[in-house]
């Protein structure tokens, strides 16, 4: 059980981890409330508890999950395992490594939420205006893990106290419909609580509305998710940063970053940097390992004159994504990128999709060209809504490969069967998707312990 699991281990970390370090100080139950919850240091450290869970989830498993089970990317490295390669052929099953660690990290993350949201009311903070905020953050937190939970493996338990830690999570599987009322919930909540300023790593409210719209969208909820979309837009408080100056340590905190996870080298014994060029990048002589290439019939679809191309390099017809810097030191593993969740060419294609699912194609094309002018393209040739949404889907392809998005946007539109069986029949795989690909399957461990129920076909 989950949340057994996690309790056990933060209740061992009570007794055995130095008191010095606040920040590996993770006593988060409502049994140690009365002793440990007493003021507002001791919050802060489950609200960053809650930000570094997000960490190790975009570390690697969500960025493989949204590329390589899609016509972008394939595993290129010869010795990649923990079901990474059962990616590339949709084999994968429920004791695969992204299957339980994505599972386990979302729900520690939403136990350090849940936490957080349980105790600050009675802690006194410096002011009210900064427990809002944090109560905000939390919330945008809980109402992203469980918009990529339900994406990912559909009804999943849905937690939101922590009342008793052993009867909290009690491993039935939450309609989806609730779920997504409760992400609609957190994600307003957060919207109406956090700051509308920029602060390195933290949401602020266009992060949640980013978060919420790309919500309604998979829910087909254009004109929701639109609303959303325009606010950001209009609040003038992005813009598309050069390519040059869009990826690297060197250009974190640009006008195009609307919310990333934060990664930093040589900090705390270098535990919290990223793995990003070590896995994904062409292998070398500075520790690229080549786990996610390219498909070569993706690079072909970039124009001669597309100033993306110069993100990609080439080494014997391979192509790889060169969107991450190596590590400073030498622990390969200790990279410093920052990971954009949102970043405001996303937004602007988003907006853009919208627009044309609302049937207003025209504006659609005037978004979708502020991507391509940056990219050094003319305008679009797409004039109907059939041909524009086949344009902004490529663009995405094209402007995001490599960050994790396409697998997710291939279910949000309900092509994901069709695109890459199609794939598949073009490049001679004889690989079929079949609908139960459509969900990850219920970690093996969780469906042992609790009996919780499997996907169907797992």
């Amino acid at each position: 059980m989950v949340l057994k699991r996690i309790f056990t281990y933060i209740l061992a970390m009570l007794f055995f981890v130095a008191c010095e370090d606040q920040l590996d100080q993770l006593p988060e139950t409502n049994i140690l409330s009365e002793n440990f919850y007493t003021d507002q240091d001791n919050v802060e450290t489950t609200v960053t508890a809650a930000y570094n869970e997000l960490q190790d989830l975009y570390d690697y498993y969500m960025i493989l999950w949204g590329e390589i089970p899609t016509d972008n990317t394939y595993v290129q490295a010869p010795n990649s395992n923990g079901g990474v390669r059962a990616l590339e052929d949709f084999s994968w099953i429920s004791t695969d490594g992204f299957v339980g660690s994505i599972w386990e990290n979302s729900y520690e993350g939403i136990f350090y939420v849940n936490t957080v949201l349980d105790v600050i009311e009675d802690i006194p903070y410096d002011s009210e205006s900064l427990k809002n905020i944090r109560i905000g953050e939390m919330k945008f937190i809980r109402g992203l893990l469980y918009d990529n939970l339900t994406t990912i493996y559909g009804d999943v338990p849905l937690v939101l106290t922590i009342d008793d830690p052993v009867n909290a999570f009690d491993d039935t599987r939450t309609p989806v419909a609730e779920i997504y009322a409760q992400i609609e919930t957190d994600l307003l909540d957060a919207i109406a609580l956090l700051p509308t300023s920029n602060s390195a790593g933290r949401a602020n409210e266009y992060a949640a509305r980013a978060i919420l719209a790309k919500h309604y969208m998979k829910r087909q909820m254009f004109g929701e998710a639109e609303d959303q979309l325009e606010i950001i837009v209009g609040s003038e408080q992005y813009d598309l940063a050069p390519l040059d100056g869009l990826f690297g340590v060197d250009n974190e905190g640009n006008v195009e970053d609307v919310f990333s996870v934060q990664y930093a080298s040589n900090l705390d014994g270098m535990s919290e940097g990223s793995r990003y060029y070590y896995i994904f990048t062409q292998p070398d002589d500075q520790g690229g390992m080549g786990a996610m290439a390219m498909e070569s019939s993706l690079y072909d679809l970039y124009e001669v004159d597309d100033l993306r191309r110069n993100l990609i390099n080439e080494s014997s017809n391979v192509y790889y994504i060169n969107k991450w810097t190596p590590s400073p030191n030498s622990n390969r593993e200790d990279a410093g990128d920052n990971h954009y969740v949102v970043r405001y060419a996303d937004v602007l294609l988003l907006y853009a999709e919208c627009l044309n699912e609302n049937n207003n194609t025209p504006l659609a094309g005037t978004y979708l060209d502020l991507v391509r002018e940056r990219a050094n393209l003319t305008g679009t040739t797409a004039s109907d809504q059939a041909s524009m949404r086949t344009a902004i889907a490529l663009e995405r392809r094209l402007e995001l490969v490599g960050e994790g998005h396409r697998w997710f946007d291939l279910l949000r539109t309900g092509t994901a069967i069709q695109t890459m069986n199609d794939f598949f029949t073009a490049e001679n795989r004889n690989i079929t998707v079949n609908p139960i690909r459509l969900l990850a399957p219920i970690p093996q461990a969780e469906v042992d312990i609790t009996e919780m129920q499997q996907n169907p076909g797992y």
